[in-house]
């Protein structure tokens, strides 16, 4: 059996096919079962339970979503034997998930092909970049073999610096745009004074520690490959001299690596030498401590931003260099004294001061970990859908076709009465079903959450956690054959809206408006764009970007809806004859989006991941370009003319597109991975033609132009709740050199921008971080227990 075992781990082709069976059970459920919106799956097979990051991130999901599903299946080490019951159940739990979480090596996993709607998310255990490795060790003892499947399916990681991207994406062997700097769950608790005080005292308190003694913790890492040949020369401290040259007024605990520990190593027995080997995270110790000794330890990293010195014990750095190598010169880490003669051990802990440098090192390795690494990963990462497509930068085809119904009606009018017949056969026993306390928020116009949904559901969740609150988002696609799917989305839909008190839309929805509710559903609309900018809905029927009056009436659109949530006062009229209904059902509420371009916190932090993710954006003076679509024409021509033009002005261009559009024949800065809202925390200036994105731009008070060379042609086609060429706040512009000489001469103004977003946004009202989120969850919240339709208006 030994020699089996060497045998596998030394051949690529038979670790990878050792998994023969897993690989086949995981194929067999993929086909079974769905994958589930929120489900979240941790995996280890170095800790028995939740703890460290992973421990941090299971309790954020239950902050930010209560109704989340988090399973985790864990064993001590690569080595034990994996219950039955996790064995039995592991390739179905893997099926489920939405995200899969790992924050180690985990075998298992890599022979897997997972499903494309599934993240497969690396949150390494380790912070920084010190020691190499997964691929960076390929060659190296211990490296993978050829042919090796390690680590390579991961879709995403997190790290804790922008700088150790690169680093991160060879040992995974990954596209370094998938390596995300949000830095590392378990050092926010660094940020928090008043644990690290708590702690301070706690752990002299539980380890007899008198408040005159000093504290020296000893955590340094194992040597060999892993788990199964991780060992430390214990005999390389000078144990016996040690507390004698410290003097009374030092104690020493010592954190061996938990491979190591779990071997039985044995710390030679003294008062003031403490073995706390056994406790597993390393958190609490280093807040205890005055200094750290350690080696090739990643605990450096965590302990940097606590600002206290460290003494690297190193007596075999070179044999270690040589076998294990680090990713930057061993010297860029030395943020303190390198000792490497035992002898000299207890001078460099008695004198070891923070060097000016630590701040630097901090910068270079810690830059992304600000106390609210869990939050962010959480959110961008754990409970945001994964994009089945992941789009580059630049498509050929758009991603979906905007609905649109050409040439002759009647068979679209056949479809439409079809289908609502088939959607109200499907509903009727349905609605036989007991109604729960339940909101269902419903979108196509997005192909995923968005912050709005995101952030009353939070809100919704924190003022009622009895209530269950669910989110089904997806856009309509092209082809019949994927429509079809679509179509099963639908069955979803009817069932979660039948069995709830409150539906929630933000554009048109068949769901919605086609059938007959129970008398107890309230359904709001809040619909998805600030402001009232180009008409729509009702508004344009038999227009030319409007509907087939006798297909609106065939789809009902936009009918049932009992409340209207607007952002301002000046949305009142536009939106009754949009919607099609009485002004008195027509609600001033902010959407949740206005409290984050409010948010100068979040502002701030957004600034930075953007800086951090596109440095070359540091320093320039940035115009966010943001054009609308065209129903005629999905693809946009290459806007390089502008970006020339603004470039000859020092204007730097970011172009961000809408949903439905693409970009042909050009390679622009788009700023992958922002969206156009948060692109607008950085932008100087603001550029459009016909998209509302022009409130936000208002809100946040960014000076806004408008190129709109095909004005009057859009006019014929669409038109507007106002007077395009007086009432907007920035300079309208016929060709690409007059925007570049206005943006030159700085003709808009901020000053323009704020007064316009006071006219159609209004303002926060509360003393809650998020008044407009709040706000519309206590409406919400106010007609979940209340007469329902009766009583929507009240």
């Amino acid at each position: 059996m030994r020699l089996l075992r060497r045998r596998l781990r030394g051949n690529a082709f038979l670790q990878r096919w050792r998994f023969g069976l897993w690989i086949a059970l995981y194929a067999v459920a993929s086909r079974l079962v769905r994958v589930r919106e929120g489900r979240t799956l941790f995996l280890s097979d170095s800790r028995t339970d939740f703890s460290g990051n992973i421990a941090f991130l299971r309790d954020e999901i239950r902050r930010q979503r209560p109704d989340a599903r988090i399973v985790g299946i864990f064993k001590a080490g690569l080595a034990d034997r994996r219950p039955l019951r996790d064995s039995l159940r592991l390739p179905w739990e893997l099926a489920r998930a939405q995200t899969i979480v790992l924050d180690d090596y985990y075998p298992m996993i890599y022979p897997l092909h997972l499903r494309p709607e599934t993240r497969l998310l690396q949150v390494w255990h380790a912070a920084g970049a010190y020691k190499k490795v997964g691929w960076s060790r390929a060659g190296l003892p211990g490296g993978p073999l050829p042919g090796s499947v390690a680590h390579r399916n991961y879709t995403d990681a997190t790290v804790s610096s922008e700088a150790i991207r690169p680093d991160y994406a060879e040992a995974f062997a990954m596209d370094v745009a998938r390596v995300h700097a949000l830095g590392v769950p378990r050092t926010d608790v660094f940020f928090d004074t008043e644990l690290i005080e708590r702690s301070r005292r706690d752990v002299r308190a539980r380890l007899g520690i008198r408040p005159d003694q000093r504290v020296a913790v000893f955590a340094p890492t194992f040597r060999g490959n892993g788990q199964l040949s991780a060992h430390y020369d214990i005999d390389a401290v000078p144990w016996s001299e040690l507390p004698d040259d410290l003097g009374e007024e030092w104690v020493v605990l010592v954190k061996l690596h938990p491979f190591v520990a779990r071997k039985g190593a044995d710390i030679p027995s003294h008062e003031r030498i403490i073995d706390v080997s056994a406790e597993r995270e390393l958190n609490e110790l280093m807040m205890a401590a005055d200094v750290l000794i350690t080696d090739y330890s990643s605990a450096i990293f965590e302990f940097s931003l606590l600002g206290r010195p460290m003494v690297f014990f190193c007596p075999d750095v070179e044999v270690y260099a040589a076998e294990r190598s680090f990713y930057h010169p061993f010297e860029d880490y030395l943020a303190g004294p390198l000792v490497t003669d035992g002898a000299d051990l207890a001078a460099a802990i008695r004198d070891a001061r923070a060097g000016d440098d630590l701040e630097a090192f901090r910068e270079r390795f810690m830059s992304a970990c600000d106390g609210h690494s869990t939050e962010r990963i959480v959110r961008e990462m754990i409970l945001t859908p994964r994009q089945v497509d992941e789009r580059p930068k630049l498509l050929d085809d758009p991603p979906v076709q905007p609905t649109r119904i050409d040439g002759p009606v009647g068979r679209h009018l056949l479809a439409a009465h079809v289908l609502r017949t088939a959607l109200r056969a499907c509903y009727a026993p349905l609605k036989l079903l007991p109604t729960r306390r339940k909101v269902v928020m419903i979108s196509r116009e997005h192909p995923e959450e968005t912050d709005d949904f995101i952030d009353l559901r939070t809100a919704i969740a924190e003022m009622d956690p009895t209530v269950r609150v669910v989110s089904l988002v997806r856009m309509v696609p092209p082809g019949l054959v994927r429509k079809l799917g679509y179509a099963a989305h639908l069955l979803v839909q009817l069932f979660h809206v039948a069995t709830a008190r409150v539906l929630i839309v933000d554009t048109y929805s068949m769901v919605a408006s086609m059938l007959r509710h129970k008398d107890d559903l309230v359904v709001i609309q809040i619909w998805h764009a600030l402001g009232a900018f180009k008409k729509f809905g009702l508004s344009i029927l038999g227009t030319g970007e409007g509907r087939d009056e006798r297909l609106a009436d065939a789809m009902r659109m936009h009918e049932g809806y009992d409340l209207v949530l607007a952002s301002g006062d000046a949305c009142r009229a536009p939106y009754a004859e949009a919607f099609g209904t009485d002004d008195s059902r027509i609600v001033v509420a902010p959407l949740p989006r206005v409290d984050r371009l409010r948010d100068d916190e979040l502002t701030r932090q957004t600034r930075e991941r953007i800086y951090r993710r596109h440095p070359h954006l540091r320093g320039a003076k940035i115009a966010v370009f943001a054009p609308t679509f065209r129903i005629e024409d999905t693809a946009m021509a290459a806007p390089d003319d502008v970006v020339a033009a603004l470039e000859a002005v020092g204007v730097h261009v970011v172009v961000k597109l809408h949903p439905l559009m693409t970009l042909r024949g050009s390679d622009v800065d788009t700023a992958e991975g922002f969206s156009t809202q948060e692109m607008l925390t950085v932008a100087d200036v603001f550029i459009t033609d016909y998209s509302s994105t022009l409130f936000e731009a208002a809100v946040r008070g960014v000076p806004t132009y408008f190129l709109a060379p095909d004005l009057d042609e859009y006019l014929a086609t669409r038109d507007f709740y106002l007077d395009y060429r007086r009432d907007l706040p920035g300079p309208v512009c016929a060709t690409v050199d007059e925007l570049a000489t206005a943006v030159e001469a700085g003709a808009a103004k901020a000053t323009d921008a704020a007064a316009f977003a006071r006219r159609w946004v209004a303002e926060s009202e509360g003393t809650t971080a998020r008044p407009c989120a709040d706000r519309i969850a206590r409406l919400v919240l106010d007609r979940i227990d209340g007469p329902g339709r009766a009583g929507a208006l009240s």
